[in-house]
């Protein structure tokens, strides 16, 4: 829907489809599984970067001898340590020495008095490390050893040291099919929705809508479909046939937790990430009004100032996001 649209909403626009976080890949058992980073997949930004300028401000490089010095080789100040990491990957493209860092700020002893360190199992963590630690498991950054598993145990860590991102990472893991990131992953969207609540509640407003999104989808619709009406997903309206989609029936043989409908949930959900400016949240309102959902009446108003809201947001920002 653009930003000048003035067709209505339709029903068959809800976002009971795949969210912001996702991910589309097959089971592995269908021979479809992620591909896997060999760790020569930065090599050609690292040369683009190196004959770019190198602008940083006096201040700036002040600044960073300071977290080098405090970092003292990883016997210093966490924070230093871990500012000092970010400062030579993103800038220097010293990934490897980078990844170092963080691995010696992400495991500490416990007798560490770190600025900022958290206790987890009895270690001293600076999660933000953990956090960046995974990501280069993730994908072989800094020629790291490849290792998904060790990545969901490095986002694990971080978040049970309370840092955010690294609770959504976990949650994509989690939402991943079943045997397609590692054997010792779970296929958990309970688990997930858990900690997408306690992100939302802490002012992330797309783990807000991602978690909407997943009120909504229901034991009719496959979970990795890409969209869904209300109808469909109520069991109210057979599912259409598509050719341009993949079949978006829930395989009766498919195993996995069916997370219940929740629309008044969703809605509520919906409104905070609506009011943070996320447009697909206050599309969804005005498709969830329009049409009405179980505990969510048909209001036509509403739809209409939804319907609107979503405009004027794509218009500020430029795209549906």
């Amino acid at each position: 829907m653009g930003s000048n649209s003035s067709k209505p909403i339709e029903e068959s626009s809800e976002a009971t489809g795949i969210t912001s976080i996702e991910l589309s890949n097959k089971d592995e058992s269908s021979g479809d599984s992620y591909p896997i980073p060999k760790g020569d997949e930065y090599d050609l930004m690292d040369s683009l970067s190196n004959e770019l300028p190198q602008i940083i401000d006096d201040e700036s490089k002040r600044q960073v001898e300071e977290y080098k010095m405090e970092c003292d080789n990883g016997n210093g100040s966490m924070v230093s340590c871990f500012s000092y990491g970010e400062y030579i990957s993103l800038f220097e493209r010293k990934h490897e020495e980078a990844m170092k860092l963080f691995e010696n700020t992400c495991f500490r002893d416990i007798n560490d008095k770190s600025p900022n360190g958290v206790e987890v199992d009895k270690t001293m963590a600076y999660p933000p490390s953990c956090y960046n630690l995974g990501r280069f498991r993730m994908t072989g950054k800094g020629r790291t050893e490849f290792n998904r598993n060790e990545a969901y145990e490095l986002f694990d860590r971080g978040c049970r040291g309370t840092h955010d991102p690294s609770c959504v990472m976990q949650a994509k893991m989690l939402l991943s099919p079943s045997g397609s990131l590692g054997d010792r992953i779970p296929h958990d969207p309970p688990k997930a929705m858990s900690l997408l609540e306690r992100v939302c509640n802490n002012g992330d407003s797309i783990s807000c809508f991602t978690l909407g999104t997943m009120l909504l989808r229901g034991a009719y619709i496959d979970q990795h479909a890409s969209n869904a009406t209300p109808s469909e997903a109520r069991g109210i309206k057979s599912i259409k046939e598509r050719s341009i989609e993949a079949n978006r029936h829930r395989n009766p043989n498919d195993g996995r937790v069916v997370i219940n409908r929740d629309p008044k949930r969703a809605e509520q959900l919906f409104l905070t990430a609506c009011d943070a400016k996320v447009a697909a949240s206050c599309y969804n309102l005005a498709v969830m009004y329009k049409n009405g959902d179980d505990g969510v009446p048909s209001d036509q108003d509403k739809a209409k100032q939804y319907q609107e809201k979503t405009e004027e947001v794509v218009k500020m920002f430029g795209g549906f996001v």
